[in-house]
């Protein structure tokens, strides 16, 4: 009985041991488990350590209590919640297009020596503005440490450049300059060329300046208006084309001011190129009289000599004059009427004398032409001649060939048939030669025979008995013979 008590003892102990563990487990993943989804941080808050500096919100290091300045990324984290708390925060997302400029909360006070020189952006350990901004993407700010805001990104268009103003820069070594120093705090002598830049607005303001070509028209009550040197009141109207020059645009938004929404409020057409068209039109348009400008024999030059001088005076200033065309000219009405009627008469003459200079013209056209009908006729009724001389000629050459041709093959045939009679000869001569040669052979032969029976009458007496002989068989062995026919009754009866 008393061995059983250790036993049930070390059981209970196991079984405390068990359940402290699965204890401990739950405790562990219900109570410690952070879980941080995508797109979250988690800002870890510490409930014990060292005490936090006066005015300080954000803990120096894991040492002290409060927020910690490091948050936790997405994932799984385990921390005791006796000594930690901790809050999920949507993590910082700058979207496209935009800029993200983030202020310490946490950090120094800048001196007042710092505010009175106008620092604007706070130095590392240092509450206040940062310079550096944040790009498109996810960043994991801690919200209790930094606040962000979005600004969107500066876009130049085409056509335009940028005009930079440096808000915190160092302070210019020459304050009588419309342009400063690059780096210095001012207008900056660089612009911005078209694109998308990401600048934090709080240390740069960017002005935008049109720089493509532009059309002003002076008619109506804005046309050029001064009195001739015969004083008479002349109203010219005109068409100026004008950009501003890129390179200077920094200079000229200083110096002159900007462009506006429209014509009226364009400080740099209303104070730079009108007033130029106007003060040099009337002082060059003022040195001609009235019907020069009329009859147009001073309109070039008076046009060309505007331009020059307009475009001098605002290329100093940073304004580039394309060109100045003079579109009419309205002169007075009791000097333009007869000028017109006596221009109207010049003209008149003019084409009278033009139209008796086409007539001649049309005169010496045709005898021209008849000319050249003329010699036409005479080219055509010698070609034809040419022409039948040559046929003739080749005619008499194509006969001449042929019968050339038939005498070459006339003697051809003569030595053709002169050749077939030598052969023929000597065909006939071989053929009688072979004849005379057998004949002659035959009298050798019978010679020889004559010789050999003795005598001519012995050869014949035998070659008649031989032939005879022959005939005599034949009688009586065929049944084709005569004697074989009246026989053949007498044995087909045996």
């Amino acid at each position: 009985m008393n061995s059983d008590v250790p036993a049930k003892s070390s059981a209970a102990l196991l079984l405390t041991l068990l359940v402290g563990l699965v204890a401990i487990s739950a405790f562990v993943w219900y109570g410690c488990r952070i879980e941080v989804e995508s797109g979250e941080i988690v800002v870890l808050i510490k409930k014990t350590g060292k005490d936090l500096p006066s005015g300080t919100i954000i803990a120096p290091d894991a040492s002290y209590k409060g927020i910690q300045l490091e948050v936790l990324p997405e994932g799984r984290f385990f921390y005791n919640p006796l000594f930690w708390d901790w809050r999920v925060h949507k993590i910082t997302t700058i979207p496209a297009g935009y800029v993200g400029v983030m202020t310490r909360r946490f950090g120094a006070d800048m001196s007042d020596a710092e505010l009175q020189a106008g620092k604007l952006f706070a130095d590392d350990n240092q509450k206040g503005l940062l310079r550096d901004v944040l790009m498109l993407g996810n960043h994991r700010i801690n919200p209790y440490a930094f606040a962000v805001e979005e600004f969107p990104a500066i876009e130049v268009p085409i056509g335009f450049v940028g005009i930079v103003t440096e808000l915190a820069g160092r302070e210019p070594r020459n304050r009588d300059v419309f342009v400063v120093q690059p780096g210095e705090k001012g207008v900056q002598p660089d612009v911005l060329q078209p694109g998308v830049y990401y600048l934090n607005p709080y240390a740069q303001r960017v002005d935008l300046m049109d720089v493509r070509s532009q059309r002003h028209e002076m008619f109506g009550d804005n046309a050029l208006r001064f009195p001739t040197s015969d004083g008479f009141d002349m109203r010219v109207l005109l068409i100026v084309e004008w950009a501003v020059d890129a390179a200077r645009a920094p200079e000229v938004l200083v110096r002159i001011g900007e462009q506006g929404a429209n014509e009226d409020s364009n400080e740099i057409l209303q104070k730079i190129v009108v007033p130029a068209l106007r003060g040099f039109g009337r002082v060059i348009g003022s040195q001609y009289s009235a019907p020069e400008y009329i009859a147009g024999a001073s309109r070039i030059i008076f046009q060309s000599n505007l331009f020059e001088r307009v475009r001098a005076t605002c290329k100093s200033k940073g304004v580039d004059i394309k060109s100045v065309l003079i579109a009419d000219i309205d002169p007075p009405e009791e000097i333009a009427e007869p000028i017109r009627e006596r221009e109207v008469a010049k003209e008149e003459l003019a084409r009278n004398v033009s139209q008796i200079e086409q007539a001649r013209a049309d005169q010496d056209l045709a005898a021209r032409e008849a000319q050249i009908s003329l010699q036409k006729r005479t080219v055509e009724a010698e070609t034809e001649k040419l022409q039948t001389i040559i046929g003739v000629t080749n005619r008499q050459v194509v006969a001449l060939v042929e019968q050339e041709q038939k005498l070459v093959v006339a003697a051809t045939d003569l030595e053709a048939a002169k050749l077939d009679a030598e052969a023929l000869r000597k065909r006939g001569k071989a053929a009688a030669d072979v004849i005379l040669l057998g004949h002659k052979a035959e009298a050798d032969a019978q010679t020889q025979a004559v010789k050999a029976f003795g005598s001519g009458d012995k050869l014949a007496n035998y070659e008649m008995q031989r032939a005879l002989g022959k005939r005599i068989d034949t009688v009586f062995s065929s049944d084709d013979s005569a004697v074989g026919k009246v026989l053949q009754p007498v044995a087909n009866e045996k």
